[in-house]
Formats: C-alpha cells, sequence, structure tokens
C-alpha cells in the first residue's frame, strides 16, 4: 500500500499546467493528445535540486477520482513502475532533475490527469 501523506509531498502539480509558486518548483510536459498506439513521453522537472525521490501518479477520468501510483523513483536508483503499469509503461532513473514516464501503445484506458510529484524524504 502507497500511502501519500501530504506532509511527503514538497510539489504536486497536474499535466495540465505547471506552478511555480514558493515551495511549488515542478515543470511538466504540456497537455497530451495521442492517438491509439502512440508511444506518450511525459516528463517531470524540477527547478530546485533538492528532492530525494520523483512520482508520477494518474487519475483517471470519470467518477473514480483516486490518485493511483504509477512510478517512483529514488535519486541514483531505477525507476519502480506499480505492476498494474508494468506491460506497457517504462521510466528510466532520475536523470538530472528530471523524471521522465513512458507509454507504450496508448490505449483509451490511458486517458487521464497525471500529476508529478517530488519529496524531499520517502
Amino acid at each position: 500500500d502507497h500511502a501519500l501523506e501530504e506532509s511527503d509531498i514538497t510539489s504536486l502539480s497536474p499535466q495540465s499546467f505547471s506552478i511555480s509558486l514558493p515551495g511549488w518548483a515542478l515543470k511538466q510536459s504540456p497537455d497530451t493528445v495521442t492517438q491509439q498506439g502512440q508511444t506518450v513521453s511525459l516528463s517531470c522537472s524540477e527547478k530546485i535540486s533538492s528532492n530525494i525521490a520523483m512520482y508520477w501518479f494518474k487519475q483517471s477520468l470519470g467518477k473514480d477520482s483516486r490518485l493511483i501510483l504509477v512510478v517512483s523513483a529514488v535519486q541514483g536508483s531505477k525507476a519502480t513502475i506499480e505492476e498494474e503499469f508494468q506491460s506497457r509503461f517504462q521510466s528510466s532513473e532520475i536523470q538530472g532533475d528530471s523524471l521522465t514516464l513512458f507509454i507504450d501503445q496508448a490505449s483509451l484506458n490511458d486517458s487521464g490527469t497525471y500529476y508529478c510529484a517530488e519529496s524531499d524524504s520517502q
């Protein structure tokens, strides 16, 4: 169980826009629309390189508005893809100040809002 504690997250911003406020220092790819079967690349970078961990969460369209952990990465280690996403989702370790999420052969089930988050503690 990957419970998300509010105190664990330094920054959280949705895929649909970037936030740059005191304490919020993440920049994400712009909104992406793609055809089924295409590869999607979502990148997230931080402006202040102090993070220990970075995450991608998915919020599906419709009634289920839960944030579901897709990938987590700790500085210096390979990213961990959650089991339900392992067949088509990929990510490498944190490179410099960024973490990129790749979705192979995108499908309608992949639709939603993807959020990037960082944490100064695991």
